[in-house]
């Protein structure tokens, strides 16, 4: 009996000065996860994905005016109809150009449970000749007027650029600017095409499909170039930068061709001849860029570089020649500046070899320069000249 009492009194000693913890025991220690959602294989459950086949019923915007000229065409992808669309938003007095399509009756579509795994998806071809974007601005609007926006860029694309056989572009949900105009998916009441730049297309087929994301092989790889405004940047010698040039023309206004009877340097200078005087002359006008066609900003070198060329006039001398040169940028504004006097050594152009430096200060600032597209150069009036060696150089 005492050994018992001394037994017990171990135990209880035990459990109350012993390094032990108890813890509640329970029948399932596992986290809880959350079902995927699992969306249906059809997404008329959800939705109208008809957006644009053969019915125009709720198409807005067909018409012809200042900027565009839209309507319905029988050139289709399938069945026997397309909505063919030609724009131009530098026309004078164009404001806005685009179409809307407010689908299924312009009854509210609700598109939350499907943003991020559904796409957009049209055929579209150019009405004649290859395009290398499509300026579309694709926008959602609800019925409150909160908006989402996408621009199509190249990477939506079936191919690298638009041409005359009909493809498939692609624009994923997902990708559009939702949070800047408060876009509501549940209650969608149109897509809006806001027709950017200038173009000619059909579109047919638009509606909505399951989109996954791919990875994707580039259809080409980003060139790196060297810097645009590391100092000097030749823009044409014997040939353009890059053969990136463009206005060799000879017509009843103008002749712009290379030619080997004068030369300053190497073995071809630009021979220019024209006559604009009383005649129907558009375009006297030639470019290059020294990038490639990729956009230059030249803001940081403005007060350090000019134009410098050699230039030889054909037949007379004088002091100042109807020759304008300076930039576009990819607005298709343009600063330009007069050949006078105050450019050329020995304050004339005559049948010699004469230096031309045009400081880039002397431009009017009418040009976005963070944005610049090309070397611009014009020609009024009559003239003929030869040119040589045009390069961009440092130093004042």
């Amino acid at each position: 009996m005492k050994n018992i009492k001394y037994c017990c009194f171990g135990i209880i000693a035990f459990l109350i000065c012993g390094c032990v913890s108890l813890k509640k025991a329970t029948l399932y220690d596992g986290v809880v996860t959350e079902e995927k959602e699992v969306l249906p294989t059809d997404i008329s459950v959800i939705v109208e994905p008809l957006i644009y086949d053969e019915d125009a019923t709720d198409v807005w915007g067909l018409e012809k005016d200042v900027c565009q000229d839209a309507s319905i065409s029988d050139v289709a992808y399938s069945g026997k109809e397309s909505l063919k669309i030609t724009w131009n938003r530098d026309a004078k007095g164009c404001e806005w150009s685009g179409i809307g399509i407010g689908w299924d009756n312009w009854a509210g579509k609700d598109l939350s449970l499907i943003m991020s795994s559904v796409a957009i998806q049209m055929y579209v071809r150019t009405q004649k000749g290859k395009a290398f974007g499509l300026p579309f601005v694709l926008t959602l609007i609800d019925y409150s007027n909160g908006m989402g926006f996408l621009y199509t860029t190249n990477k939506y694309f079936e191919r690298s650029s638009i041409d005359e056989e009909w493809q498939k572009v692609v624009v994923p949900l997902k990708d559009f600017e939702i949070t800047q105009e408060n876009l509501d998916p549940s209650n969608i009441k149109q897509l809006q095409i806001e027709l950017q730049q200038s173009g000619s297309v059909y579109l047919d087929d638009i509606s909505l499909v399951f989109y996954e994301e791919q990875e994707q092989t580039p259809w080409m790889t980003e060139e790196v170039l060297d810097s645009p405004i590391a100092m000097p940047q030749v823009l044409f010698d014997d040939a353009f930068a890059n053969n990136n040039g463009w206005g060799l023309v000879k017509d009843d206004c103008k002749q712009i061709e290379w030619s080997e009877a004068e030369t300053s340097t190497g073995d071809k200078s630009l021979h220019l001849s024209w006559d604009t005087k009383g005649k129907n002359c558009k375009l006297n006008a030639f470019g290059v860029s020294w990038n490639k066609w990729y956009p230059v900003d030249m803001t940081t070198i403005l007060d350090e570089v000019a134009f410098e060329f050699d230039i030889l006039t054909v037949g007379e001398t004088v002091q100042n020649l109807p020759i304008k040169i300076g930039f576009e940028d990819y607005d298709r504004a343009k600063s330009l500046v007069g050949l006078t006097q105050n450019f050329v050594e020995g304050r004339g152009y005559d049948t010699k070899w004469r230096k031309v430096r045009i400081p880039l200060s002397a431009m009017p600032k009418d040009v976005n320069f963070k944005n610049i597209k090309q070397a611009y150069i014009t020609m009024t009036g009559k003239g003929e000249v030869f040119i040589d060696n045009l390069r961009l150089v440092g130093g004042k």
